[in-house]
Order: structure tokens, then C-alpha cells, then sequence
């Protein structure tokens, strides 16, 4: 296997390293005394675990496959008489060929909290993302039950902002958005009208406003991250309500324009199968504000084998289906390890001991998929430091905002 090291600094000047694995599948890696159970309520949330109760979901694992396995023509075509291979058009028939569907409901096997919980078991500081070890999906309470929690984290006005209609009344007429590819190290760059990447995105493909597996990454414009600039600055930290973490502001103060400037902040908007392909960088918080984005992860010493010359839904289409489903009994034990973190924590927090934080072990598992999960309007994902992610925008307009902590 050969690795290389590349660095990256998108939105707020963060340095992010990305590694290209370019060649042979990993070795299978057992976790020494690891035991799991099958007598778990696996199905505690709508959202947790898999729909169909014959594929079910696990800890971890990498993706064992090298690119030279990878099919180098679709499954299904979608290509229509007369194409020249490069997939510009397609109808509502060849759409539905594609073995991963993005309008189709996608498993979740990454553990999900409310906030009313999460405040519950770390405090109103929120969730100790410095040192938390997993990713896990933060979602919003019953409104009914918001006036108890300690902070509310409420996006609704920002919501109303942001709306396909709304959004470039905020700016000035002709405000210029960057767009960069879709591959892992963003590469090229475009400016162009706000006004005009949302409807080249909502119209792409005959009106479908769908990104297709196979369109090339340097070649397919995404915008997200080139929102540095003083406009969108000030835009976001004057309208956007942070994730509960407690790195992020104090929490008297976590709408204060001047403790906000610690997190930087991202904007992005996609359509349907749009997404950056897999890279890596330090933690933080992912929101959809607008339509749904899948994210898959691996930890860091899951070192994921991809094309680089292609975005995320490639990756989807040609390895994820090559990938070994997650066990019951393995969702259950990646369950445990958030329980775990949480015992360790907070017997760490009553002793007042300056101790590390507590350590999880997580483990990888080759020729398993990877921890998976739609974030749904008003939910927040969380993803910890280095882990490998891609994501995979699921409808015509999704928005989203990254919190880097």
C-alpha cells in the first residue's frame, strides 16, 4: 500500500490531511477480548439501525477492496442513445438504475441522541467533542418538550433564511459564489453567481438536479467551504446557533459573536448524489439545514481505497455494495463503547481528576461497511478527529453548515 500525505486548508484556515491510499486491501484486525451481545434493543430508535432485519450493522471496518477491483463501467448504465460516455443526460428510467439510490432509505448504524439527553449526561456545556471517540447524530426534541432543555439549539430563523428563495436575498444582486471539485483535495476552482450554481444544480441532468456516479470529480462543481470572506463571516456567525459542544462557546454566551469566532464555520449547498469524496481533518459538526445528507466514516486506521478521480457517489455505487453488512450484535457493540466513553467520563468528572480523556477503543474491520447514517433537517452530526468521511447530498437542495471545533 502506498500512502500520500497531502495537506489541505479550506474554510477558516484549517490545515487538513488528506491521504490517498493508492493500492492493496488491508489485513482483517481482530480486537483482542472483544465480546458482543445479541439480546439488545437494537431498534431503540427509527433511525437506528437497518430497515430490513436481515442486514444489521457493526464497530467499524476498511474497505478491503482495491481500486484495479473496482467495476470500471457501471452496473447499470445510465447512458442514453447517442451519449458520448460522459453521462451529461439522463431520464427518469436510466435514474432509477443505479444500484445505490439516493432517494432510498439508508441504514444508520451510528448511534443517535437527543439533545435533551445529550444535556442530560454532559451538561449544559453540551458534548465533550475534544475528546469524544465516535461519531454519533445529535436530533432535536418534540418542540413540546424544547422549553426543558438548558440551551436550544434553534436554526429555524436560519432555516427561513436559506431557503431556495430566500438565500440570495441576504447578498448583493450578482453575489459571486467560489465552487471548487468534488474530489478529496477540492481541486479547481469557479466563481460564479449564487443565483446561477442554484439553478445549474437544480436543473442538472433533465431537470432532476442529480450528480451522477460517474461524472469526474474535478469536473463536478460543489460549493462548500469557500465561505471565508467577511460577507458570509458575518452572514453565518450573526445567524447561525451553534452545536452543543463544549468547546464551542461558554454556554451563557454561545450566540456571542466574539466566542463564536473560536469555530469556523462552513456553508455548503448540493443536489442530489453532489458530495466530497473521502478525506480527513480535524473534529467537528455537520447540520442540515435543508433536504438530507448521508455521511459515511471510517477511523483513522481505516484507511478507505477510492478513485480520486471521482466524488462520493462513485464510491457508493462501485465499492459499498462489495462491502460485508454490519451484525446486530455488532450494532450493539458500538452502542456500548458510547456508554462506555460516558461511564469513564463522568467518574472522571466527580473525582475532578486532570486525567486524559477517556479511551475507547474502537478497532477496524476489513470488508465491512462503513459507519453510515442520513442527518435529516435539524439533526447535527458529529464526526471526531481524523476520521475518514464522505458524504452524499439526497436531495435537490440540501443545505448544510460545518462547525470545525
Amino acid at each position: 500500500m502506498t500512502i500520500v500525505p497531502r495537506l489541505l486548508v479550506i474554510a477558516g484556515g484549517i490545515v487538513c490531511r488528506q491521504q490517498i491510499v493508492v493500492a492493496s486491501p488491508l489485513p482483517d484486525i481482530d480486537i483482542a477480548g472483544r465480546s458482543v451481545s445479541s439480546d439488545a434493543d437494537a431498534h431503540e430508535h427509527e433511525h437506528h439501525c437497518y430497515d430490513n432485519d436481515d442486514v444489521a450493522s457493526g464497530t467499524a471496518s476498511c474497505v478491503a477492496t482495491s481500486i484495479e477491483d473496482q467495476p470500471k463501467t457501471p452496473l447499470a448504465s445510465a447512458s442514453i442513445d447517442g451519449d458520448d460516455g460522459d453521462n451529461d443526460e439522463v431520464d427518469d428510467n436510466h435514474q432509477n438504475e443505479w444500484s445505490w439510490d439516493p432517494t432510498a432509505t439508508h441504514p444508520c448504524t451510528i448511534h443517535r441522541i437527543s439533545q435533551s439527553e445529550l444535556y442530560r449526561l454532559y451538561g449544559p456545556g453540551g458534548l465533550p467533542n475534544l475528546e469524544y471517540p465516535l461519531p454519533i447524530i445529535i436530533y432535536p426534541d418534540d418542540v413540546n418538550q424544547q422549553q426543558n432543555r438548558p440551551h436550544h439549539n434553534d436554526n429555524s430563523k436560519f432555516a427561513n433564511l436559506t431557503t431556495y428563495t430566500n438565500l440570495p436575498t441576504n447578498f448583493p444582486p450578482d453575489f459571486q459564489v467560489t465552487l471548487s471539485g468534488s474530489d478529496s483535495l477540492s481541486t479547481h476552482r469557479r466563481t460564479i453567481p449564487l443565483q446561477q450554481y442554484l439553478f445549474e444544480i437544480t436543473t442538472a441532468n433533465n431537470g432532476l438536479g442529480t450528480t451522477l456516479p460517474t461524472q469526474l470529480a474535478n469536473e463536478t462543481w460543489y460549493f462548500f467551504g469557500e465561505t471565508h470572506s467577511s460577507t458570509w463571516s458575518t452572514f453565518l456567525h450573526d445567524n447561525y446557533a451553534l452545536p452543543p459542544c463544549q468547546s464551542c462557546t461558554p454556554p451563557q454566551q454561545r450566540l456571542h459573536q466574539q466566542q463564536q469566532q473560536n469555530i469556523a464555520l462552513a456553508f455548503g449547498i448540493g443536489n442530489i448524489g453532489s458530495g466530497v469524496q473521502w478525506h480527513i481533518h480535524g473534529p467537528g459538526f455537520s447540520e442540515t439545514i435543508h433536504g438530507k445528507k448521508h455521511w459515511v466514516l471510517y477511523p483513522p486506521e481505516c484507511e478507505p481505497n477510492y478513485d480520486l478521480n471521482f466524488a462520493s457517489r462513485h464510491w457508493m455505487e462501485y465499492s459499498y455494495f462489495i462491502l460485508e453488512d454490519w451484525t446486530m450484535d455488532e450494532i450493539q457493540y458500538e452502542k456500548r463503547k458510547h456508554e462506555e466513553f460516558w461511564q469513564r467520563w463522568i467518574t472522571r468528572s466527580e473525582q475532578q481528576q486532570q486525567t486524559p480523556p477517556p479511551q475507547v477503543e474502537v478497532g477496524c474491520y476489513s470488508k465491512r461497511k462503513p459507519w453510515e447514517c442520513t442527518v435529516h433537517e435539524g439533526e447535527i452530526i458529529y464526526f471526531p478527529n481524523l476520521w475518514h468521511h464522505a458524504t452524499i447530498n439526497l436531495e435537490k437542495y440540501t443545505v448544510f453548515v460545518s462547525s470545525f471545533t
